[in-house]
């Protein structure tokens, strides 16, 4: 397989940027999905708003220094809030100095008709933007709205641009959208450029995320669909949402590294 596969950081959002990167290493991992989730992680330092030269040097020297090459950053809870086209801007300058071609990114919530057209006028600026900059924004499955392959793929038909695309995490589609993965990412496939692989307990609105094989996603089913499927994906691995001793986590990330590799990855 000639999918890039590496470690979003929400799995070690309890830990410091270093233990971080020492852990995904470690693990056996080549690439980083790295966070910035104002409010629960911090591990894009300095923040994508204050990002600049001297600031992505050091980042991108650091990751380095564990072996790890910066694929995607995480710029969620921007969307639909207060200046978003300048504060998403941002995330977008940030991952183009980091050389990172993808943004993951919730959509932010639309409620009403008002809520509607902001989105959509917000995204033709945005979309525009990240494609002059060549970074690609991928909506996650995420929220009360785009929970759903199915749903979001129609979102990203109607913006049309190849640079808006979707992240589709085989956990929220269950979480968020009350949706088996393996049925519903079939709608989502022409449209997906950025994956987060994570498993489930199998219960709505249930924080439960475990390591690989140990849910009730089918990863044979999931994997099956994505046989010509050749964009990154990052391991997303949070169990209950509470923290658990880094120990536990870098086993955790590892025993998914091993359960990967049965799939040629």
């Amino acid at each position: 397989m000639q999918n890039k596969i590496g470690v979003a950081t929400s799995t070690y959002h309890f830990f410091s940027l270093e233990q971080t990167l020492d852990g995904v290493s470690k693990g056996g991992y080549k690439y980083i999905e790295l966070l910035s989730v104002p409010g629960f992680v911090e591990h894009i330092v300095p923040s994508p708003e204050e990002m600049d030269e001297k600031g992505a040097v050091q980042l991108l020297a650091l990751c380095k220094k564990y072996g790890l090459e910066m694929y995607c950053v995480g710029g969620h809870m921007r969307l639909m809030k207060g200046d978003s086209v300048g504060r998403f801007k941002k995330v977008i300058d940030c991952a183009a100095l980091l050389g990172a071609k993808y943004i993951t990114t919730d959509a932010g919530e639309v409620r009403n008709k008002k809520d509607e057209i902001k989105f959509y006028s917000d995204m033709e600026i945005l979309g525009d933007y990240a494609q002059e900059k060549d970074v690609t924004i991928c909506f996650e499955l995420h929220g009360d709205w785009c929970n759903t392959g199915k749903e979001t793929a129609e979102v990203v038909k109607k913006i049309d641009n190849s640079h808006v695309r979707i992240n589709y995490d085989t956990g929220n589609v269950i979480f968020y959208g009350d949706t088996r993965p393996e049925e519903d990412i079939k709608y989502a496939l022409p449209y997906i450029s950025f994956m987060h692989l994570k498993d489930s307990g199998g219960k709505y609105q249930g924080y439960d995320f475990p390591v690989f094989g140990e849910g009730t996603v089918d990863f044979d089913s999931i994997f099956k669909t994505l046989e010509d499927y050749s964009g990154p994906m990052s391991v997303e691995l949070e169990f209950d949402g509470k923290e658990h001793p880094i120990e536990k986590i870098n086993d955790g990330v590892k025993e998914c590294y091993e359960f990967l590799k049965r799939y040629g990855y």
